[in-house]
């Protein structure tokens, strides 16, 4: 696991920055996570309680763990994008499945302004980026609902593969988990 650092870097990819959160994230991230849609295929339900402290819990994961979700926003060139939070990609530990809970989490969640685009792979790239170099981990892991066509596709962009499945108690359901390990020195 990486050392502790309470600061994520700032990354730039041509269209995003992967960023620490900001109190001015909390509201456009709690949209993102009321969305029906965009929940649609959580392995867990987000709750009210989980959305109102969504972004408490983004910033203490990198306190922890000295790597976790950036906040993502665009910077691309159109007034109505440029500056707009879109979601979230980085590392967390899925302690609701406690037979992964150890194994760090290469996860991402976006808001529909962003699908179709290649924001998500885009972002995702950047942030494994920095979990296997800065962050020296040397695998991750991605547990994505079977039906969840765009995070299948992400993730094989991604060069990952399924390595299994588990039962997710919440879902009651098996959900896939997918691995990636970290880049030949």
């Amino acid at each position: 696991m990486a050392a502790a650092r309470s600061v994520p870097p700032t990354i730039l990819t041509p269209r995003l920055v992967l960023r620490a959160w900001t109190a001015e994230d909390a509201e456009p991230m709690m949209a993102i996570n009321r969305d029906p849609e965009v929940v649609r295929y959580l392995n867990r339900p987000v709750h009210e309680a989980a959305v109102t402290g969504f972004h408490a819990a983004a910033v203490e994961h990198w306190i922890t763990h000295g790597v976790g979700l950036f906040a993502i926003e665009s910077r691309e060139p159109e007034p109505e994008r440029h500056g707009v939070l879109l979601g979230f990609a980085g590392i967390g530990y899925p302690a609701f499945l406690p037979e992964l809970a150890t194994r760090p989490e290469l996860g991402w969640r976006l808001g529909p302004a962003a699908w179709g685009r290649g924001i998500a792979t885009e972002a995702v790239t950047a942030a494994a980026g920095d979990a296997f170099g800065r962050g020296g981990l040397r695998q991750t892991i991605s547990i994505i609902h079977p039906e969840n066509e765009r995070s299948r596709r992400v993730a094989l962009k991604q060069g990952m593969t399924i390595e299994g499945q588990v039962h997710n108690p919440v879902l009651d359901r098996p959900v896939d988990v997918w691995t990636k390990d970290a880049p030949p020195t």
